[in-house]
């Protein structure tokens, strides 16, 4: 991806506007639920509450989304500290548990718990993880006929870093696309910006890990990225 100083006024506020997508289409869909809800006969306050709550800390991701995407985009340095990165997958999978419900996907992770440990900024690790879940998602949303998996798992790479996969039973990703699929604008979807794929990157390669993708057989692909373990 271009560094943020070499980006012109259109290529950063194309890159802001690609990352308040997510949490502002969280907010709408979250409140549309709420309202629902409550105009059911008798309404479900229970369920209103919910997703009210669910608006609230969506409304919040928004906020520090807008802070993370004005410092990559500064060059401001991230903001660390050390966690568990299963609690990151498990905050990423819970900020797109609708729409993962609403396109019949099923879930299944698959994590070494006891060597999940680094350092980093957490909010742009869970950035990456939600822009890969989306990823997926879109590449199975035309999928008839079999399952939708979603799997994701934690290992130890060869040079004992933390290796996270992320691997979808989509439509998979013609080698053509793939050369280029990490390339800023580039993107096969027609509605698509083509920066969620070099946002993820740079948000690897600034914590000192690596992003590619592979295919899967026989179906989907997988995108694969290592980070510095601590433990």
């Amino acid at each position: 991806m271009q560094s943020a100083h070499s980006m012109t006024v259109n290529e950063s506020l194309a890159y802001v506007t690609h990352e308040m997508n997510q949490p502002l289409a969280a907010v709408v869909m979250s409140a549309e639920i709420a309202l629902e809800w409550l105009t059911r006969d008798p309404p479900n306050l229970d369920q209103a509450r919910q997703a009210i709550a669910r608006v609230i800390g969506n409304s919040q991701r928004v906020v520090d989304v807008a802070r993370s995407a004005r410092d990559q985009v500064s060059q401001l340095p991230i903001v660390e500290s050390e966690f568990d990165f299963h609690s990151a997958i498990e905050s990423a999978l819970e900020f797109r548990k609708l729409d993962l419900a609403r396109a019949r996907v099923a879930v299944q992770t698959v994590s070494l718990r006891d060597r999940g440990l680094v350092r980093g900024d957490r909010l742009q690790l869970e950035r990456l993880l939600s822009n890969l879940i989306g990823n997926a998602i879109d590449a199975m949303s035309e999928v008839t006929g079999r399952s939708r998996r979603l799997r994701i798992g934690t290992d130890v790479g060869t040079g004992g870093e933390l290796q996270v996969t992320v691997a979808d039973s989509g439509t998979g990703i013609d080698s053509a696309a793939a050369e280029r699929i990490f390339d800023p604008f580039f993107t096969t979807k027609s509605r698509g910006m083509g920066l969620g794929l070099p946002i993820c990157r740079s948000i690897v390669e600034s914590h000192g890990g690596r992003l590619w993708v592979t295919p899967n057989n026989p179906h989907g692909c997988t995108f694969t990225f290592t980070l510095p373990a601590l433990a």
